[in-house]
């Protein structure tokens, strides 16, 4: 913090969460007044790390919006009638402690849901009520799967981790610069464009890489790209299929790599689809468990012990009377049945183009894939990922999640997550799992929620079903927030929380670095910050002395670690230097290996045989069409296929209702392709109600070439109020994935919603 003629400057971060920008802030007060005046590009240690974007520059219209909520509210009309009356913090807080203990005692605390935002991940706003949860052993409702969790599923079957950036992207932030990048399914030029899209278009100008955007949307991403790919949405596990036809047919695969690195020389038990072990073959219970090759040199079984080196990679064997073929052998079986020509049927991208992006990939030395949630977000999503992972690994584009020879930070996140170590920590329920435990009572009732970091009507799959059904069957609904949103007006208790500007935190971001969050000015109003609102809580409920030190005290029990990665890290060196670079630099050795993965075994899992992947057929990257799927019986009838890009101007719902940045985005606007709007009589500017069996959403048309026939898009994020009728979520479905379940949890498929647009009919 520096002061000069009356004006201090506070380095601060910004944790929008916004493709993981966290930007750093240079924000001017005025001594006098206490008021923000300016904010500008904080440094960091590498100059190219300087930037903020439109919604930084926002921020003090966000902060100062006469709209902010300035007292704790207690809703005095329906639910979703919007009528409050002001309250004092005590009585707000009387009334929480009440209701709690009330639902505690007739439906036990697990009935009592948190429900937080993606924007609060990997911070204390979202840790002290991870904490206040595992007091009270109720239920941490997990957002990843507000649209998030597709491509965690994927990943962790073929990587064994979490996200795979680290395993794809490496090279849009390490040297050397890749030959190709793939933006597949996401659009940084709009979505992440400092984080992601500043390097790409600096590798593009330094080194002549070549860019190909894979989309159902010509976009910003594609305008700047060498080749653009616009497929049908959902269609991406198809498209990668074809693209290894060629690449298997070209002989373009690593095979060194692939011996070394994945599964792909396993032997795969035709009859059971499972891995042959070596207690199909041997009686040594020490080789029970381990996998089987042929070895290519004496054309014999080898129960796997070492080496892959000499391991044949292709074909089909009889083993003890066991057919067999290898996994690469499955997948390239698999990879045969969709040449070009029947994956174009499939995508609607051209023979010759899929032809011309895997001769590219093939002969690329290394290629980068680019990718985000966007892909994800169908009802098979977490199959896209794998497809297009296994693309990846078969060409030797894969590497372990380092960068810039430093590790990534790990936190102390014990004291939140299980604050009592001897005693059970919270329940636990996917976002979608949540659904059924509101409506049905499965696989518990959830009768009380609490939102936080989120705006879950507006923002969440089948907004009809939430406010209709789920809303009716809660006893207790809390929303913390800026503004009234449409949840807010749901809700029987709103408590005014800060902004971005008036609270401390700690951003792990952006990597390599580590920042904090410096509070810059004093709440307004009677807003208080999410520590300070579930401390509040806490005490009430006879937890006060978890929750010691504010904001201050959580932020040190996260840095409270003893890994390496942290190593000299405390909060107050954070602050004197604005932001942290992580030390302790990774061993070279370390930073090339791509492996080993946390899969069973350690590689990377071309095939996988876990029980529920061979009952539901997806031991391999099978293409399967959202209509073969339970999204058939709420789909019949309506032919266009809704997707929600993202847009510049907001994060989310956030920023929806900031003057400056509706100037330059000022209503909602449905894209449709000259063909479909004229097979329906439509017109640019019509106003038109895209419905389904589900709801509704009446805004007007935007008739656009850049994006494929049978599409219609609309950036999400649009409030209730931007709309005649309905919402952008009111046309989404809430069907889970079983298999999703089984690998981590359900996610919301935002773009595998089906729908018919017509002219609306102003009734008279």
């Amino acid at each position: 913090m520096t002061e000069q003629s009356g004006i201090i400057k506070v380095r601060t971060t910004c944790p929008m969460h916004c493709g993981i920008e966290a930007c750093g802030w240079l924000v001017s007060v005025n001594k006098k007044t206490g008021r923000a005046i300016k904010i500008e590009p904080g440094e960091f240690m590498d100059p190219s790390e300087r930037r903020i974007c439109l919604r930084g520059l926002s921020q003090l219209d966000y902060t100062y919006h006469p709209d902010r909520i300035k007292t704790p509210l207690k809703r005095v009309g329906r639910r979703g009638e919007g009528k409050f009356e002001s309250i004092s913090w005590e009585e707000a807080l009387d009334i929480i402690e009440k209701n709690f203990k009330e639902i505690a005692e007739k439906y036990g605390w697990r009935a009592l849901g948190w429900v937080l935002g993606g924007v609060g991940a990997g911070s204390t706003k979202f840790g002290v009520y991870l904490r206040l949860a595992s007091l009270t052993k109720s239920t941490r409702v997990s957002a990843w799967g507000y649209g998030d969790s597709g491509l965690p599923c994927g990943s962790r079957i073929i990587f064994g981790s979490q996200i795979p950036y680290g395993q794809l992207m490496h090279r849009l932030i390490d040297p050397p610069d890749p030959d190709l990048i793939v933006v597949w399914g996401c659009n940084p030029g709009e979505a992440a464009p400092l984080r992601w899209f500043r390097p790409i278009m600096d590798i593009k100008e330094r080194s002549g890489t070549k860019m190909v955007t894979i989309d159902p949307r010509f976009t910003v991403t594609a305008s700047k790209s060498d080749a653009y790919l616009g497929l049908r949405p959902g269609t991406d596990t198809a498209l990668a299929l074809s693209l290894l036809n060629i690449i298997f047919k070209n002989g373009y695969q690593k095979n060194d790599y692939i011996r070394k690195y994945t599964n792909g020389p396993y032997l795969v038990r035709l009859d059971t689809k499972k891995f042959l072990r070596g207690k199909d073959i041997s009686d040594s219970k020490s080789k029970a468990d381990r996998y089987v090759i042929i070895d290519h040199e004496k054309n014999e079984p080898k129960i796997l012990r070492g080496s892959t080196k000499s391991a044949a990679l292709t074909g089909i064997y009889t083993v003890n009377g066991i057919e067999c073929k290898t996994a690469l052998q499955l997948l390239m079986d698999l990879a045969d049945e969709l040449p070009p020509e029947k994956g174009s049927e499939i995508t609607g991208v051209s023979a010759e183009l899929i032809t011309k992006l895997a001769h590219a990939i093939g002969k690329a030395k290394t290629t980068t894939f680019c990718i985000n949630m966007g892909f994800t977000r169908t009802y098979h999503g977490h199959t896209s990922l794998r497809a297009m992972g296994t693309i990846a690994a078969i060409t030797g584009n894969v590497r372990a999640e380092v960068g810039k020879g430093r590790n990534f930070p790990v936190l102390n996140w014990d004291p939140f997550l299980k604050a009592k170590p001897d005693e059970r920590s919270y329940h636990r329920l996917g976002i979608l799992n949540m659904y059924d435990a509101i409506e049905k009572g499965d696989p518990f009732p959830i009768k009380a929620v609490w939102f936080a970091l989120t705006n879950f009507v507006n923002q969440c799959a089948n907004s009809g079903k939430i406010v209709n059904t789920l809303f009716n069957n809660l006893d207790f609904i809390v929303t913390v927030d800026t503004f009234l949103t449409d949840t807010c007006k749901w809700s029987d208790l709103v408590l005014p929380t800060t902004s971005i500007l008036e609270f401390s935190d700690f951003i792990p971001h952006p990597y390599p670095y580590v920042c904090i969050q410096q509070k810059v000015i004093e709440p307004l109003y009677e807003s208080k910050s999410d520590v300070n609102i579930a401390s509040a809580v806490a005490e009430r409920l006879g937890f006060g002395e978890y929750f010691q030190g504010g904001e201050d005290g959580m932020i040190d029990l996260l840095l409270d670690t003893d890994h390496l990665s942290m190593d000299g890290i405390t909060r107050e060196s954070i602050i004197a230097n604005g932001c942290f670079q992580l030390l302790n630099p990774i061993p070279e050795s370390m930073e090339t290996m791509p492996f080993p993965m946390r899969t069973p075994s350690k590689k990377i899992e071309i095939y996988s045989d876990f029980d529920y992947l061979i009952e539901a057929g997806e031991e391999l990257p099978y293409y399967k069409a959202a209509l073969d799927s339970p999204i058939k019986n709420i789909a019949e009838g309506f032919p266009l296929t809704f997707i929600q890009g993202h847009t510049r101007f907001r994060t989310h719902s956030m920023f929806g209702n900031v003057d400056s940045l509706l100037k330059m985005n000022p209503e909602p606007l449905l894209d449709m392709h000259p063909r479909d709007a004229e097979d329906r009589g439509l017109k640019n500017n019509d106003m038109v109600v895209m419905y389904n069996g589900l709801g509704n959403a009446i805004l007007k048309l935007r008739v656009n070439e850049g994006i494929v026939p049978g599409t219609v898009n609309l950036s999400e994020g649009w409030w209730l109020k931007d709309f005649k009728d309905g919402g952008v979520n009111f046309v989404t479905h809430d069907i889970v994935n079983p298999v999703q379940d089984k690998i981590y949890e359900p996610n919301m498929s935002m773009n595998s919603a089906f729908v018919e647009v017509k002219k609306y009919k102003e009734e008279i």
